[in-house]
């Protein structure tokens, strides 16, 4: 289990060290658009985990390896449509694709593995957007 994240929260304010992927997985679970916002995990140089919104149940899911090269994704319904949604995120408004904004319940037990694992792997109902950086 990895046990050693760093973890960043707007309900905090601060970066905690040393942080158990279980105690991520609950801010993740308490973002609610209002005063949780933003989750942003970092294991080592090697990935970062950012997890934000929460109003209306829906978050964004931002996955980033950082070794061998860089790469980011967004977890996403991988459904295509020009609809955009709005997510709050440390106070203010960012639009973003519907697609990519993940229910809350859904992105909770994919976030768990992620963070046991620190491997993105292929959720079986979402799926990982790659995007341009």
């Amino acid at each position: 289990m990895l046990n050693d994240w760093r973890m960043y929260t707007d309900a905090s304010g601060t970066e905690q060290k040393h942080v158990a992927w279980h105690e991520v997985l609950r801010e993740i679970a308490q973002l609610d658009g209002v005063n949780r916002t933003l989750v942003h995990a970092a294991y080592g140089d090697h990935v970062d985990l950012v997890v934000a919104g929460g109003n209306k149940g829906k978050v964004l899911v931002q996955w980033k390896e950082h070794e061998p090269g860089e790469q980011h994704f967004v977890l996403t319904t991988g459904e295509q449509s020009a609809v955009m949604a709005s997510l709050v995120i440390e106070g203010g408004e960012a639009v973003f694709p519907l697609s990519w904004c993940i229910p809350l319940e859904k992105a909770v037990p994919l976030c768990g593995d992620v963070l046991r694992t620190c491997d993105k792997g292929e959720p079986q109902e979402l799926q990982w957007l790659p995007v341009e950086m």
